[in-house]
């Protein structure tokens, strides 16, 4: 009996391509907020650039990811979308399939961090920050390096599109004054 084909496994390579372009144009409108002042809605916005990046390089290793059966069926189901509940455990799987070098579940951190930041700004005890500059550096920070992985990780999608959301991403960043 054939079993039915999940939809990512029809269209793997524009869902992988859509996630990349997503976070570099989640990059690009955290940099704007940040310039005018919205720092926990920048924390957003790089959190979810971060969840569209992880998304895509699960994709791209969809085959690899799932140790057994049970997996499989979490990864094709809802799994290869990263849900922020299992954010830290794909990035920690990745890293075990050779993406050690990348930290990857120390910048999954952070974007984590972010996360409760622009949900609950500095509120002590629900945030990980002590000043808002703070968080606005890991926001540069963690933006700065998406880029850089960004770049290595997706070449074998790397076309003219992506090249205009990445030089627009870089652009926006380099406008941020610390």
């Amino acid at each position: 009996m054939e079993r039915k084909v999940p939809a990512i496994e029809k269209h793997r390579e524009g869902y992988i391509k859509i996630r990349v372009i997503e976070s570099l144009q989640e990059i690009a409108l955290a940099m704007k907020m940040l310039r005018e002042g919205f720092s926990r809605n920048a924390a957003q916005k790089v959190f979810m650039a971060w969840k569209a990046m992880i998304s895509a390089l699960t994709v791209m290793n969809l085959d690899k990811m799932p140790k057994n059966e049970d997996e499989r069926k979490w990864y094709y189901k809802s799994g290869y979308l990263v849900p922020t509940t299992g954010l830290r455990r794909v990035s920690d799987r990745l890293e075990d399939l050779g993406y050690q070098d990348y930290k990857l579940s120390h910048m999954t951190s952070t974007a984590l961090a972010l996360h409760r930041y622009a949900y609950n700004g500095l509120l002590e005890g629900a945030s990980d920050y002590s000043s808002r500059e703070e968080a606005i550096s890991s926001v540069v920070k963690l933006s700065r390096d998406m880029l850089v992985l960004i770049k290595e990780l997706f070449k074998a999608y790397w076309d003219d599109e992506i090249e205009a959301y990445y030089e627009t991403a870089k652009k926006e960043l380099e406008a941020v004054k610390l």
